[in-house]
């Protein structure tokens, strides 16, 4: 089961000739969450938009699609698209809205 949450106030950002977005999905506890919308493949990735370890904004980090990391351009740690620390999800955009699309556990 799924559920999809809209991305809110997506700006468009050129990073090294390579097009991200950042946005804001409201959580079911009214929390704000700041995501960084990434291309991946063929598809769409949200991630935090915050480095786990010293909480700063992952838009200039470097994205290495290989291996499937986004290095934090802070201290350059390389962090997984998808796991614990950034929690990537799919994006999905639908009649000009975007969609964080999480998947329940």
């Amino acid at each position: 089961m799924s559920e999809e949450l809209p991305i809110e106030h997506i700006q468009d950002h050129d990073i090294r000739g390579e097009t991200r977005w950042t946005g804001y999905v409201k959580l079911s506890n009214g929390y704000r969450v700041g995501v960084l919308v990434l291309a991946v493949g063929d598809g769409l990735i949200a991630v935090r938009n915050r480095c786990p370890h010293r909480a700063v904004p992952l838009l200039q980090g470097r994205l290495d699609q290989t291996a499937g990391t986004l290095e934090c351009p802070s201290h350059g740690w390389e962090l997984p698209l998808v796991g614990s620390d950034l929690k990537g999800a799919p994006v999905v955009k639908r009649d000009g809205q975007w969609f964080l699309v999480r998947t329940a556990v």
